[in-house]
């Protein structure tokens, strides 16, 4: 039976000194009296040396009087468990510096003395591998809640950054030339290099976009691929982790660390290589999610579209097809009230059908013809002193060629511009037309009628060769009882 004893004292012993996790026993004074060889490891002291050292050696100084407390409070309750649940531990190495660690306790008593046994492991991989889901389920929620991709971007490069400890971390996507843009950046520096072009050519983020696997680069500061804004920045490891899945490559994430600091490891590489494989699945949620949006935006457009062309415009028509059977019984200033409010139905009518046109083309609105007429319109209020009507009939967008919209904003440029220097007019009304393959740009102020002989001056002539050179024609009439009425059509080639 003694010798029984003795052998299962020697197997707790070798287990004690193999154990991964460090082990220490403390006295009811909080003195280690016993540390096991894992300790040298984790916190860089030899075992015997801090046998005799208070517990809360290993633990940063600002939080030892706490801990202190907490380790007095514990000793009442003598009961094995996790440490501080609920909170974030750390400890502290002999050179002063601070890691993650989780600490299970258990308390035993030998020859009546109490102790308590502490079995500390390191937490580092652990809190950063919570800290990567945290992250990407942030990322996750930004995106499904409707925040633009490029804001989504730079929460990823600061998430990044901050799992493996980098001073700065940027996102590098195709410019569309043959070259490559920081479109996100986050840390110390991050201003001075969003925007930045990087040259294809030797890039290390575009070997990474193109191979598919991660890149280590030990110092940035010598390489000749790195452009000198972000050397000025004293980066030295470098980590380039390709944003891409089968379908897609979205650029790189690149994370940096200043240059006296330890270079980036497997365990980085892996950590940030998952990261951003999570990250470019979430982003294209996000896409997916905003596309469901604009198929049904614009169902819910073409419905009202439909709506307004079969149900409203239908009864309006009826209405004025209605007034103008009842002015055939009428005359004198009636039947004029009567034709007045005919012709007003008729414009509204032009105005639901344009109003029909963009809603089933919301895109145009911000581009294109459309876009750039309105601009023209804008800028040229300021000389006129009021703001002209607009409107556009038919597909102008979609049927007008690049080489064809610069002749038509100089046209309408010069037109409105001769209005406000010749017309004195207080209303001019700017219509575009495309239909039977021909544009029409047409301009009516109510001023004091078109110029004559030679006072048309050159730039009526330059709109008139304009039309000519794209056989076209121009007509410059007066309109009753005054003002100018301008037409200028060419015809709309494929």
């Amino acid at each position: 039976m003694q010798s029984r004893v003795a052998d299962t004292a020697d197997v707790l012993a070798t287990l004690l000194q193999a154990s991964p996790d460090a082990i220490v026993a403390v006295d009811a004074n909080g003195l280690i009296v016993l540390a096991s060889a894992s300790i040298k490891a984790l916190f860089g002291f030899d075992p015997d040396e801090v046998v005799g050292l208070p517990v809360e050696t290993l633990v940063p100084e600002q939080v030892r009087a706490m801990h202190e407390r907490h380790r007095k409070k514990y000793a009442g309750i003598g009961e094995a468990r996790p440490m501080g649940r609920g909170l974030e531990l750390t400890g502290r190495r002999r050179n002063g510096s601070m890691f993650a660690i989780d600490v299970s306790l258990a308390p035993f008593s030998i020859g009546g003395e109490k102790f308590v046994g502490a079995f500390v492991r390191d937490a580092s991989d652990r809190r950063r591998h919570e800290a990567r889901l945290h992250a990407i389920n942030e990322i996750t929620q930004r995106l499904l809640a409707g925040d633009p991709t490029a804001r989504t971007l730079e929460l990823v490069a600061c998430r990044a950054r901050g799992l493996v400890d980098a001073v700065l971390g940027w996102v590098v996507v195709p410019s569309g030339k043959e070259s490559l843009v920081v479109s996100a950046s986050d840390g110390e520096g991050a201003a001075s290099i969003l925007g930045l072009e990087i040259t294809s050519e030797g890039s290390f983020a575009k070997r990474a976009m193109t191979e598919g696997d991660p890149i280590i680069v030990g110092d940035l500061s010598i390489e000749t691929s790195v452009p000198a804004q972000m050397k000025a920045l004293g980066l030295g490891p470098g980590l380039f982790c390709p944003l891409r899945n089968e379908e897609r490559i979205l650029g790189a994430l690149v994370v940096a660390r200043l240059s006296e600091a330890p270079g980036f490891n497997e365990s980085d590489t892996a950590l940030v290589k998952v990261f951003a494989n999570a990250a470019m699945v979430a982003l294209t949620i996000g896409e997916a999610r905003v596309e469901l949006e604009q198929l049904q935006a614009t169902a819910d457009r073409e419905r009202i579209g439909r709506d307004l062309h079969d149900t409203v415009i239908q009864q309006l028509f009826a209405l004025g097809m209605g007034l103008q059977s009842i002015e055939r019984l009428t005359s004198g200033s009636v039947a004029g009230r009567i034709d007045r409010v005919v012709d007003g139905l008729d414009e509204v009518i032009r105005q639901i059908r344009e109003t029909i046109f963009v809603l089933e083309r919301p895109a145009l609105a911000d581009w294109g013809l459309r876009s750039s007429v309105n601009a023209v319109v804008i800028a040229a209020s300021e000389h006129l002193g009021f703001t002209p009507r607009v409107g556009f009939q038919g597909p102008v967008d979609s049927v007008t060629s690049e080489q064809l919209e610069p002749h038509v904003i100089a046209v309408l440029t010069e037109v409105l511009s001769n209005v406000a220097r010749h017309a004195s007019a207080s209303s001019v009304e700017v219509v575009i037309v495309a239909e039977d393959n021909m544009l029409l740009v047409s301009v009516a102020d109510n001023g004091v009628g078109p110029p004559r002989g030679r006072s048309a001056g050159n730039g009526l002539r330059n709109i008139a060769e304009r039309a000519r050179a794209l056989s076209g024609s121009v007509s410059i009439t007066a309109r009753s009882p005054s003002g100018t009425l301008v037409e200028w059509s060419v015809p709309i080639t494929p």
